[in-house]
């Protein structure tokens, strides 16, 4: 049997972490969700994920802040940053602390979709 591709949502929106929820079990993902960044650590610490996705403005710890930590944690994991207040300064910080992908808010689920989907077919790959 395959094992599903481990999600951890790492967001302060309620409605987003929501909606990330429905799209991504949808899909067939196993989802788990986090409103902080100290939650993220302690669960990134009991247990592997294939992907992160992290909103970078949160109260306490924000996503630049907590990338490191998680890569020390999790070095093969995924990490999505998402922000309202994208800009090219934080996509660039972001790929330089180990984030896969940067999505500026507001983006289309079929973009998050298939920036997933395309991550694991390179993952896939890359194994082979």
């Amino acid at each position: 049997m395959e094992t599903k591709v481990k999600i951890l949502i790492v967001d302060d929106d309620q409605e987003m972490l929501r909606l990330l929820q429905d799209v991504l079990v949808r899909e067939g993902y196993a989802v788990s969700l986090t409103q902080d960044g100290s939650e993220a650590l302690i669960k990134l610490r009991g247990e592997p994920y294939d992907f992160i996705i992290l909103d970078n403005v949160m109260p306490g710890l924000n996503g630049l802040e907590l990338l490191p930590g998680i890569k020390v944690l999790q070095p093969d994991a995924n990490v999505i940053l998402i922000t309202a207040f994208g800009d090219r300064e934080t996509a660039l910080a972001a790929m330089g602390k180990g984030a896969t992908a940067y999505l500026a808010k507001p983006f289309g689920m079929s973009v998050l979709i298939q920036m997933i989907k395309k991550t694991l077919e390179q993952r896939a790959s890359a194994a082979s």
